[in-house]
C-alpha cells in the first residue's frame, strides 16, 4: 500500500501581497546618492509607517527630501516580510 501525504499551505510564508499607503515623509535615510536605506511617512489618521528598501524605488533619496520639506505626500506601495515592511515603489 502506497500513502501520500499533501502538503500543507498556498504561498511563501512571510510574504503579503503589495498594498499602499499614502503620507507626509517624516525622514529618510539614504543607502547611497541612489538608493533609500529607511523611509518613515506619517499617514492621514497620524500612523507612523517605516520601511526599508531592496533597491530602487524609482525615487531618490534627495527627491524625497524635497517632498518632505514641502510637506508633499507619497504613495507608498509595499510588502510586509516578517515583521518588516518593504517599499517596493514609491510615487507622487
Amino acid at each position: 500500500m502506497l500513502l501520500l501525504v499533501g502538503a500543507c499551505g498556498g504561498g511563501p510564508t512571510g510574504v503579503e501581497s503589495p498594498r499602499q499607503v499614502r503620507g507626509v515623509i517624516v525622514l529618510v535615510t539614504p543607502r547611497s546618492l541612489t538608493e533609500v536605506e529607511t523611509l518613515r511617512i506619517r499617514d492621514g489618521d497620524g500612523k507612523v509607517w517605516t520601511f526599508t528598501t531592496q533597491g530602487p524605488v524609482d525615487f531618490t533619496p534627495s527627491h524625497l527630501r524635497e517632498h518632505q520639506l514641502l510637506g508633499q505626500a507619497v504613495l507608498v506601495t509595499y510588502v510586509a516580510k516578517a515583521d518588516t515592511l518593504v517599499a517596493v515603489k514609491i510615487e507622487d
